[in-house]
């Protein structure tokens, strides 16, 4: 009986948290679609949000977002916050997996460092091939994230551009 309601009680949590997260990557779509900014300026600051969250900085690339927010001003807001919702726990973790493969290829050209205490020469090998990977990752997929969004912010204004002609040519 108490597994019953503890399954309804789960269901209806994770519904709550799936309707809520659609609810604001909905809403910060639209504040960036119909922003006055040019699509080259909402181009960069979603790629300088998926720069940011992709970086190794888990639960803090929000905070180092709306700090780089608040002392840019001429970043895009709602396009850096609708690319951290984007680049979310759920979709990193493949990133990470991958940077820590490709970090691995990588830093096996690079001699390691001498430490006396092998638990720590483990700990600085693991983090330099992870580092080294993240950056090699990071960098052409905030790239792509920026061609990618302005594609897709084009094609969105040409739509919008297209449906109130249609309206107008009704009306008129």
């Amino acid at each position: 009986m108490a597994t019953i309601k503890l399954k309804k009680w789960a269901g209806r949590k994770l519904r709550y948290y799936k309707d809520k997260f659609i609810f604001k990557l909905k809403r910060y779509s639209i504040a960036v679609l119909t922003s006055d900014k040019s699509d080259v300026s909402i181009a960069l600051s979603y790629s300088f949000g998926t720069l940011i969250a992709l970086l190794p900085t888990p639960g803090f690339s929000t905070a180092i977002g709306i700090g780089f927010i608040t002392v840019f001003k001429q970043l895009n807001k709602m396009a850096v916050l609708l690319s951290m919702m984007v680049w979310n726990a759920i979709t990193i973790i493949p990133v990470y997996w991958l940077s820590y493969k490709i970090g691995s290829q990588i830093s096996n050209s690079l001699p390691d460092v001498e430490v006396q205490n092998e638990t720590i020469r483990q700990i600085l090998l693991f983090f330099k091939q992870f580092a080294l990977g993240n950056l090699a990752l990071t960098i052409p997929i905030s790239i792509g994230s920026y061609f990618l969004a302005l594609l897709l912010l084009r094609i969105a204004r040409k739509m919008r551009l297209r449906s109130t002609r249609i309206k107008n040519q009704a009306t008129g």
